[in-house]
């Protein structure tokens, strides 16, 4: 074995250390992200009801969105990352050494994979909006859809009341 094939190997290896403590940091920030809407969310539904406030329960519905926005943004991020993960441990070398940014993945990796729209779809709306991947997942969907239900009952309710 040579010394720079040693070199590469420990530098793939710091590599993916990298990419790792990055992938763990935004899961991370996707549980915080959680962990502090849950409160609000049970305040803004609990006071709404207690207080026969729709519009109460209807910034709660907001609160809701807020939080699923920013949830799937990390997990966009992670997706991304993941990714280049995958990429770094292949040992591809159309991917430069130490690179952090997920934008240059190379093309054989999927856009559900990155967490983005499809090619087709304007840069703006990829930059903007997480793609379908990462809204139908089951820590975005199955974590704020029954929550953003229970508000928007909960809203009709009391304004129909």
């Amino acid at each position: 074995m040579t010394e720079s094939t040693s070199e590469d190997r420990e530098d793939r290896r710091k590599h993916l250390e990298f990419i790792q403590a990055i992938i763990t940091r935004m899961s991370s920030a996707s549980s915080n992200t959680k962990a502090w809407f849950l409160p609000v969310a049970t305040a803004a539904f609990g006071y709404a009801i207690a207080q026969d406030s729709p519009w109460v329960a209807l910034l709660g519905v907001g609160a809701t969105i807020l939080a699923a926005y920013i949830d799937a943004n990390y997990l966009r991020q992670e997706k991304a990352y993941r990714a280049m993960y995958r990429v770094v441990a292949k040992d591809d070398e159309s991917f430069s050494s130490f690179c952090l940014q997920p934008d240059e993945l190379p093309d054989c990796v999927p856009q559900g994979e990155r967490g983005s729209w499809s090619a087709s779809t304007p840069d703006w709306i990829n930059r903007l909006l997480p793609g379908p991947s990462v809204w139908l997942s089951w820590s975005i969907l199955a974590f704020y859809l029954p929550i953003f239900i229970t508000g928007a009952v909960v809203s009709w309710l009391l304004f129909w009341k």
